[in-house]
């Protein structure tokens, strides 16, 4: 069974902006999106900040974020390693910060 594979706004126009070797790595990745979750050359992993949202390993410097629901697969965003390392660090360290009552 394949999914539907869609791509938001805001990933169409990261896709469109990458170098065109890590374009090709990208978009190999988002077709395999459509036998997920039963394609063995999928690195992923779970979001543990939202339901239902995956990362994927593109390439040593991106990432394909995912939701997936049923058999439908919005990629919402491709995001450079680096990038995304800082954003869930800091959230982290957010997190951790307890606000007075």
């Amino acid at each position: 069974m394949l999914n539907k594979v869609a791509l938001l706004d805001k990933a169409q126009i990261s896709l469109d902006s990458l170098p065109s070797q890590d374009y090709s790595k990208v978009k190999k990745t988002i077709e395999d999106l459509f036998t997920f979750p039963f394609n063995p050359s999928l690195q992923v992993h779970k979001l543990k900040l939202r339901e239902n949202y995956f990362l994927a390993k593109a390439s040593l410097k991106y990432r394909v974020i995912f939701q997936h629901q049923g058999d439908e697969i919005i990629v919402t965003d491709i995001v450079n390693h680096d990038r995304l390392e800082k954003l869930y660090s800091s959230i982290a360290k957010k997190e951790r910060i307890v606000e007075p009552a």
